[in-house]
């Protein structure tokens, strides 16, 4: 059952709360994909009200429904009639849970999901109250409805097949004019409509709805729970969707007016014992910190500046690079006379920029960028965000946090798929980053990693430009590196990571040869060490549709019988074997080319 009334959000909270209280015994089980700050923030969120509730409850990071089904069975006992609840952070709206989990043997199991993977699975739209599945989902700012989503029966169809629409009589006939043979096509005819429509549903694409740390906000807010701290973490999952284009820059500025009226009226942390709940310090402790407070600032697309130099964060960019080609010494000449005629000069460029480099030239970056940026193709850099300012502290900008955040999460070794400790670590580290008060060190050395993740995507990018590793296809190309080594490939192992690197070759590509449209862009990563490659596959979308190479990896990786597995919940992730990439490279050839 899909929920998007918020009445409806807190009558379920409630019910699970109640529930819980009947045992003692963690009957909650949190499963959280281990793929963006947004699940985390969405995770900081959850467990801090139910910590409020004194709800017990455990929590694992996931990157495969294979982990949730292995690690619930440990925990399920079929002797059991106590209500058990799963609650899916980003992970589970695309799919048929029910089925996943078994639920028609389990009727004791309630499974919520907070997802902004879209389409929602239509099997969720079953309009039943005593439903197993519930998608919570903000269908007003998303600007859908339910009769956008196909029923879960079809137009028209109960459960059994039947139309409501014709009424039965005692003795079991259908009170309709006509034969049966009439019926019976009327009954065809709707379910072919409702074919039809599920499958143009779904041919849109795979998109995002709103972030999931929004939705839990927005949930602790009409619970009264909401805290500066939860509008931090919005806001941080908010530009997370942004930096990583799985929103319009126009629905993000939606968004950013909203939390500008929250960040107002709610922007500071008065209450020490706030602090104390939501970082776990002892009763009665207090912090001697200077308060908290969020405040609104203008922030450039090139991120971490405030980390870096102007000339490293500029030319460390993919969003710069990709508009002067930074990889290369003409880019680079480009850089200088761009500088250069905005007046900041290259020894102040390359000095701290916010420790050593002058207000004079911070203040003309914001105003002469904005004037000679549009013939870069730097037109858009500036746009709205916010700001954390932790009294002498420090001073951190949404964007590079969220920066650090995905370097944490992205950077390391991935093992096989049987050993999950490898993301769960990670998961762990961007945790830590995110505390309010005390965060271990962690946020440092994100922030550290984000700038070698930044050099390495350019570097590396650029070198594949260079070296022309790609074939150009009509609707789209293909980046097939299985036979390469990328000189940092410890930290471009990670699909986010691959993901990036994607967007930053067609970008590059579509300024360079400045045509109207982005060529969908396919990329073959690497072979690992078990002989496996990743292939991610981006697409910028227009409102309305999605990213259709999902659909087609898994009907090409069908098609020719490769081995294959899906990666953190998203179908335009895909790892197969290596032996088995060119025959899929054929394969998606034919099928992209239909639906591209």
């Amino acid at each position: 059952m899909i929920l998007t009334d918020s009445d409806q959000w807190v009558k379920l909270f409630e019910a699970l709360r109640l529930e819980t209280r009947k045992s003692a015994e963690k009957h909650v089980h949190i499963y959280v994909s281990a793929s963006d700050a947004d699940s985390t923030c969405a995770l900081r969120i959850l467990e801090s009200m139910f910590q409020n509730e004194m709800i017990p409850h455990g929590w694992l990071p996931v990157s495969r429904y294979q982990e949730i089904v292995d690690d619930f069975m440990r925990a399920y006992d079929d002797e059991d009639e106590v209500v058990r609840y799963i609650i899916l952070l980003n992970c589970g709206a695309s799919e048929d849970v029910g089925k996943i989990l078994d639920l028609g043997r389990r009727p004791n199991v309630c499974v919520i999901i907070f997802d902004s993977h879209r389409p929602v699975m239509h099997v969720a739209n079953d309009n039943d109250p005593q439903s197993q599945v519930y998608v919570i989902m903000d269908a007003e700012s998303e600007g859908i409805s339910l009769e956008d989503i196909p029923f879960a029966f079809g137009e028209g169809m109960d459960e059994d097949g039947h139309s409501p629409s014709y009424p039965e009589n005692t003795d079991g006939m259908n009170v309709v004019e006509g034969d049966a043979s009439g019926r019976r096509g009327e009954k065809s005819s709707h379910a072919q409509s409702a074919a039809v429509r599920r499958a143009a549903y779904y041919q849109a694409g795979m998109h995002y709805g709103k972030p999931t740390s929004c939705v839990l906000y927005d949930l602790a807010y009409h619970l009264r729970q909401e805290s500066s701290y939860f509008l931090w973490l919005a806001i941080v999952g908010l530009t997370d969707y942004l930096i990583h284009n799985k929103m319009p820059a126009s629905k993000y500025e939606s968004y950013y007016v909203q939390y500008e009226n929250h960040v107002a009226s709610a922007g500071h942390l008065d209450d020490p014992g706030e602090i104390q709940r939501e970082d776990g310090l002892e009763e009665g402790a207090t912090t001697s910190k200077p308060i908290c407070r969020i405040a609104r600032e203008d922030d450039y697309r090139f991120g971490l500046v405030r980390e870096w130099t102007l000339w490293d964060a500029m030319m460390n960019s993919p969003y710069v690079a990709a508009r002067l080609q930074t990889y290369s010494e003409k880019g680079r000449e480009r850089l200088e006379f761009l500088l250069a005629k905005i007046g900041i000069p290259l020894r102040e460029a390359k000095s701290s920029f916010q420790f050593d480099m002058k207000p004079l030239y911070h203040r003309r970056l914001q105003e002469q960028l904005a004037l000679h940026g549009m013939s870069y193709n730097l037109g858009d850099c500036m746009f709205h965000s916010f700001q954390l300012q932790d009294g002498f502290n420090r001073c951190v900008m949404a964007v590079d946090i969220v920066h650090a955040l995905s370097a944490l999460l992205e950077c390391g070794s991935r093992k096989s798929e049987t050993d999950g400790s490898s993301h769960i670590d990670r998961f762990w580290r961007c945790w830590n980053a995110l505390s309010w008060s005390n965060d271990s060190k962690e946020l440092r050395k994100g922030l550290e990693l984000a700038k070698k993740l930044q050099t390495a995507l350019v570097t590396d990018g650029g070198a594949v430009i260079a070296q022309r590793l790609y074939h150009n296809f009509r609707s789209f190309r293909v980046f097939d590196l299985s036979e390469h080594k990328l000189t940092n490939q410890n930290l471009l192992v990670h699909p986010v990571a691959l993901q990036r690197m994607a967007e930053f070759l067609q970008e590059q590509y579509y300024h360079q040869s400045q045509t109207s449209k982005r060529k969908p862009v396919v990329l073959v990563a690497p072979k690992d060490e078990s002989g496996r490659c990743l292939v991610v596959g981006y697409q910028v979308c227009a409102p309305g549709e999605g990213n259709k190479l999902g659909s087609a990896f898994v009907q090409a990786a069908e098609d020719v019988g490769a081995q294959s597995w899906h990666d953190l919940f998203d179908t335009s992730v895909m790892e197969i074997m290596a032996n088995d990439v060119e025959r899929f490279k054929a394969e998606l050839l034919r099928i992209a080319s239909e639906i591209l």
